[in-house]
This record gives C-alpha cells, structure tokens and sequence, in this order.
C-alpha cells in the first residue's frame, strides 16, 4: 500500500486543496464510469449529486436515494469519489444551508454513512475503486471486500485537522460481513 503525507492548505471544496485534487485526477484518468453523490459544485465525475440545489451537480437528492436510483438503472461504476460532510456539524450546516431541519434520526443516519456504503458496494464493479476523504479512514473496509490501496494524509497546519484520502479496490464480491 502506498502511503504519503503532505502538507496544503485546507479548501472547503475538499477537490481544490491542490494534493487532494491530483489523488482525484489519478483515479478518474483510469475510470469510464463514475460517481459522485456529494459533488458539491465538481463536475468531474460521470454522474453527480449534491443535496444543495444551488450547486452545479447533475441532480439535487439525498444520497441513498441517488444512489439507489442509479443501482436501479443497473449503473455499474468503476470509480466513486465519496466525499460526505466529515461531522454532524457539517451535516446539520449542508441541511441547514438549504432549509431543511437534520433530525436525529437523520443525523445517526449519516454518522458512518453505512447505508450509502453498502449501495456502493452493490453497485462497484470488481476492480473498481472508491476514494474516500474525512478525518477517519473507516472507507469501504475488507468486510465489504475491499482491500486499501492508497494513503494520502493532507496536513492542514495547526489548529485545522488532516484530511484523510483512502483509495480501495474491490477485490471480491461479497456480502458485508457483520
């Protein structure tokens, strides 16, 4: 597994931090179809969402509802950029900023992202990648079949905390093992 540490400034469009943004460039020079369901205002992908209509992003719906609705149309991705609001706070921010009320029911939903995670794990096609970004490198995880294959550890400076870039390849089909 490949591992590096870097040192950028942070951008609140995770993509624009300019390491962030070449980890990105990488994967999507090899992929043909591919996924992002909080795009925010980034184009890159072949598929786009962000809950916020205001953004750029092809369609405006929660998450699991996007990504339920592509594996419904049978898409098989072979790249997904997963790059979620990183704490509650940031949560209730993104529903807040378009006038929705994050209840707690919504807010443990998007604690670990988990029903999004097995959607996307449904859909991957084997050999596909999923790069995920946060403070944590939870991502996909073996259980799910896939194996980690790149670290990219952005350092923000004091008082602003690292941004964690996984990149995993799904090895095996398989259910999620509990």
């Amino acid at each position: 597994m490949k591992m590096t540490r870097v040192w950028a400034m942070p951008s609140k469009d995770t993509f624009q931090c300019k390491p962030i943004g070449e980890f990105v460039k990488r994967y999507l020079a090899e992929s043909t179809v591919s996924i992002d369901p909080f795009a925010r205002n980034c184009q890159w992908a072949t598929h786009t969402n962000d809950l916020n209509p205001a953004t750029r992003a092809q369609r405006h719906e929660d998450a699991a509802y996007f990504l339920e609705s592509l594996k419904g149309q049978g898409l098989k991705p072979d790249l997904v950029l997963f790059d979620p609001p990183y704490s509650p706070r940031q949560v209730k921010e993104c529903y807040e900023g378009i006038g929705l009320t994050m209840t707690q029911q919504g807010g443990q939903r998007t604690h670990g992202w988990t029903a999004e995670r097995d959607v996307i794990n449904e859909m991957i096609v084997l050999g596909g990648a999923v790069l995920s970004f946060g403070w944590n490198s939870m991502g996909m995880g073996i259980g799910r079949g896939f194996e980690m294959e790149e670290l990219l550890l952005v350092c923000h400076g004091a008082g602003h905390s690292d941004t964690i870039c996984i990149a995993e390849r799904k090895v095996v089909h398989q259910d999620r093992l509990l």
